[in-house]
């Protein structure tokens, strides 16, 4: 005898329940690693762009093809992402980290404004050692304007499209 269906209806619930609860709780994330990254419809980089993510955002993978991830933002945004945008482990400190880096190359003797301030341009203390040093007042410039000049994101992405490099590679 077929049991009553009051007997299948809650067996069948409590079993699509713990299915979802069970893809959740084992649900992949990762962090962007990128200082930006476009979240794409489709897994090439002419699809369209359907959201932006920053460095540090966590993303859960939803799906996986070759080289890309299909991934959901905390916002519920779902797109595809080149896979070494991403990295398992979450980043830390940020903007810190350029000010540690900077202080571990220094024997850990700057402060971390002192870091974060040599890392763009010659400040106070960084002026003092090139005087020391002898360093002409036309290389401290030419310093100053290496760390001052910026390529703007849509440079790179175009420098990584007519390269066939990163996410364009292929």
């Amino acid at each position: 005898m077929i049991p009553p269906r009051s007997f299948w209806v809650p067996l069948i619930a409590l079993w699509i329940g713990l299915f979802v609860w069970g893809t959740e709780a084992w649900a992949e994330t990762v962090y962007v690693h990128a200082k930006t990254a476009q979240l794409r419809a489709g897994k090439t980089s002419l699809d369209a762009v359907v959201g932006n993510v920053k460095f540090g955002e966590s993303l859960e993978v939803v799906g996986r093809d070759g080289s890309w991830m299909e991934v959901k933002t905390s916002a519920g945004t779902r797109g595809w992402i080149f896979a070494n945008k991403t990295s398992t482990s979450k980043p830390s400190g940020g903007n810190d980290t350029l000010a540690r880096l900077g202080q571990s190359m220094r024997g850990g003797d700057a402060s971390a404004t002192t870091a974060s301030a040599g890392a763009r341009g010659l400040d106070k203390a960084s002026e003092g050692y090139a005087d020391r040093a002898g360093v002409s007042a036309r290389d401290r410039e030419v310093v100053d304007r290496m760390t001052a000049y910026q390529i703007p994101d849509q440079d790179v992405e175009e420098f990584m499209r007519e390269g066939g490099l990163g996410e364009y590679a292929k």
